[in-house]
């Protein structure tokens, strides 16, 4: 069964270097991410909430909240494919 642990467990799995390339030592893929998505992954990691998230990345990025929400919600999508 799949719990908050396990998730974040699959999230810490990913290592992301300096380039914006996250490794996954779990089964060996890499992935790029964009910046915005780096700092997206770095703040789930540290089990950071959506509502941080978003901020962060509004302040960040200098782009209206609804705009990052949208981003921030598909990348959310993408990271729920992953770690299940």
């Amino acid at each position: 069964m799949e719990t908050p642990a396990t998730r974040i467990s699959h999230l810490k799995a990913l290592v992301l270097n300096a380039d914006g390339h996250a490794f996954d030592t779990r089964t060996g893929r890499s992935y790029r991410l964009n910046p915005p998505a780096q700092v997206a992954l770095l703040m789930m990691q540290d089990g950071k909430s959506r509502p941080a998230i978003i901020a962060a990345l509004v302040a960040l990025c200098e782009q209206p909240s609804a705009v990052v929400e949208s981003g921030v919600d598909g990348f959310f999508k993408q990271m729920a494919s992953y770690v299940s």
